[in-house]
């Protein structure tokens, strides 16, 4: 694993790693992923072993998440903030096109980039990708400011890893992904989700497209993402039988396989 720091703002740097297990007389294409919220690239542990044999696997966390700089709580998010930081990281290893993966609101960034950036994304592969705002923001908002970071994401988690997920599981999450997200990085961004609207943005994205949901999901259902997805060009639609909201988490193996089956046909 090859990682590094990237200042993509004065006094803001982003954490940056690549896992490449590909032939190295090859020239194998590459993949960006880009985690949810409150999370870190840390998520993405159960996909490298599918990814990383054929691709070159580009991950990073996010500005205010896991190792990168955390943000102040009166910071001002916006789309083109995030969209540039994903730019910034695909110059810095110097890629002129590659495919995309993002998953939750990773997943509504993914398919705003490719809408953005045509030119650049070969394909995207998006999970359980809010395209409206959740409407439990307001809940969990004053939830994080009454009882603290760690307490929310546990609350949150058997909604996150649906029924099936092991209290262990569930630990691990907790312990070593959302529990360690800064609050002022939360309640910043928390601030931002409700105004996201990308419903007439995904009809945008050109390039082939899977989206991935679940069949029992707390925040959406299949029809909801049907509404959007079925008017989408060149999109795909896999419905994961399961009641979490975070399959990339929840079912790695199933959302991986996929992913890697779409990405060998394109």
């Amino acid at each position: 694993m090859q990682s590094k720091y990237l200042e993509v703002s004065p006094g803001v740097n982003l954490y940056c790693q690549v896992q490449d297990f590909t032939d190295p007389w090859t020239q194998a294409p590459t993949i960006v992923m880009v985690h949810g919220f409150a999370e870190s690239s840390a998520s993405w542990y159960a996909w490298i072993p599918f990814l990383a044999r054929q691709y070159r696997v580009v991950l990073f966390d996010m500005r205010g998440y896991g190792k990168s700089t955390p943000m102040p709580s009166d910071f001002s998010w916006t789309m083109g903030c995030l969209l540039d930081d994903i730019t910034a990281v695909a110059n810095s290893y110097s890629l002129d096109q590659f495919h995309i993966i993002g998953a939750k609101s990773g997943g509504s960034l993914v398919l705003q980039y490719a809408a953005k950036n045509p030119d650049k994304v070969i394909s995207v592969v998006s999970v359980t990708p809010p395209v409206v705002g959740a409407k439990a923001v307001p809940d969990w908002l004053k939830q994080i400011n009454e009882e603290g970071v760690k307490p929310w994401a546990r609350a949150t988690m058997p909604g996150r890893l649906g029924t099936k997920a092991s209290p262990q599981e569930i630990d691990w999450w907790v312990d070593h992904v959302q529990g360690l997200t800064p609050e002022s990085t939360l309640l910043g961004y928390l601030k931002w989700v409700p105004k996201l609207d990308l419903r007439e943005e995904v009809l945008k994205v050109l390039c082939p497209t899977l989206i991935i949901t679940t069949s029992g999901s707390g925040l959406r259902t299949v029809q909801s993402v049907q509404e959007w997805q079925s008017k989408m060009h060149q999109s795909s639609l896999l419905v994961v039988e399961g009641d979490a909201w975070h399959a990339a988490a929840a079912y790695p193996d199933i959302c991986a396989k996929a992913a890697i089956d779409f990405l060998n046909k394109v």
